[in-house]
């Protein structure tokens, strides 16, 4: 079975690994004992920014076509390419939004955490039933985490964050489509054939400490959501390698 496969996978790793996979039609559920561990969120985590920007728009709360230049303050490296590009540009709360996640650009998202505020995206992620997951600092903010502030996030609230954008098409259809187009494809597709399904995903990267987390829905026979996530891996190689493996067994199980 494929999951016996990933497990001796996962148990050959020399790091931290949480998977947690789940078919959306028939609850059918494979998990590891770390669903529930918090992982160092990295990116994944503007999956929850995005969850918080569309229920306030929905709420009349703000409007994503309102204009909302980048602002001095949140140009940052990274990825992303907003850093790059003139501040007067007339980008629109949407237009951030679709960098955050399609480009994970950190300009973006920082600019979106100071619209929404960062106590207001941890609220609204306790009302989501996100209860292990915290936005405690801004992208690329090394003084912050210096000093202790890191987001986090864990495989289940991944899971739950998914399910919420997928069980509520009404309220997050533009949502779900952004998702789809993720630009980063480096972990849990890379080996499969992605121009034959979606994936609506969100990845997480922190080079050089062995994070490399991977996140969404395979659009295959049926909806699959998989949560992999990794930490203290020594090398960043073999985290992406055990992606790669893991999406592809998922992939060859679950496809048409």
């Amino acid at each position: 079975m494929w999951f016996d496969e990933a497990k001796k996978l996962i148990d050959k790793a020399d790091g931290e690994v949480g998977l947690l996979v789940k078919n959306l039609n028939s609850g059918e559920t494979f998990c590891n004992d770390k669903i529930n561990e918090r992982f160092p969120a990295a990116s994944t985590i503007k999956v929850h920014i995005l969850l918080a920007l569309f229920d306030a728009a929905f709420e009349g709360q703000v409007d994503l076509n309102a204009a909302s230049p980048a602002s001095p303050e949140n140009i940052v490296g990274g990825s992303g390419v907003v850093q790059f590009l003139s501040q007067k540009l007339p980008f629109t709360l949407l237009d951030h939004a679709v960098m955050m996640i399609d480009l994970s650009d950190n300009s973006s998202s920082n600019k979106l955490i100071d619209v929404l505020g960062i106590d207001v995206i941890n609220d609204r992620c306790r009302k989501l039933g996100l209860n292990n997951s915290i936005l405690a600092r801004k992208f690329m903010d090394f003084e912050a985490r210096d000093r202790g502030l890191e987001n986090f996030t864990t495989c289940k609230d991944l899971l739950t964050a998914f399910e919420i954008v997928f069980n509520n098409p009404a309220k997050y259809e533009l949502a779900l489509k952004i998702l789809k187009q993720q630009m980063v494809s480096d972990l849990l597709p890379f080996l499969t054939p992605l121009d034959e399904y979606e994936f609506a995903h969100k990845t997480g990267s922190l080079p050089g400490m062995g994070i490399r987390h991977d996140a969404g829905i395979m659009y295959l026979s049926d909806p699959v959501f998989i949560a992999f996530m990794t930490k203290g891996f020594k090398k960043d190689l073999d985290a992406i390698r055990l992606a790669n493996d893991i999406g592809l067994l998922i992939y060859e199980n679950y496809k048409a």
